[in-house]
C-alpha cells in the first residue's frame, strides 16, 4: 500500500487536502445543518469522481471498481447526512 501511495503522490495528496478541507468546513459551519448537508454531498461526489479519475489514469478501471466507489460514497454520504439530522 505504501508503494502505491508513493507512486501516486499527487492523487493521494489531493484526496488528503479535500478531506482536510471538508473536515474543517464541516465543523466551522456547525450550527448550519443545511450547509453541512451540502458539504456531505460535495464530499461524496468528489470521492466518487476522484476514484474514477485515479483509476482511469492508471488504466485499471473496471465495473467492480466503479461499483465499489459508488457504494463507499453512498455509505459514507448517508452516514454523515444522518449525523446532521
Amino acid at each position: 500500500m505504501r508503494r502505491e501511495i508513493l507512486k501516486h503522490k499527487v492523487a493521494y495528496g489531493s484526496l488528503l487536502i479535500a478531506l482536510l478541507f471538508f473536515t474543517i468546513s464541516f465543523f466551522s459551519v456547525w450550527p448550519n445543518r443545511l450547509m453541512q448537508r451540502v458539504l456531505v454531498v460535495g464530499l461524496a461526489v468528489f470521492y466518487f469522481v476522484w476514484g474514477l479519475t485515479t483509476h482511469v489514469k492508471s488504466k485499471k478501471l473496471t465495473q467492480y471498481v466503479v461499483m465499489e466507489y459508488l457504494a463507499m460514497s453512498l455509505l459514507v454520504g448517508i452516514l454523515l447526512f444522518l449525523v446532521t439530522l
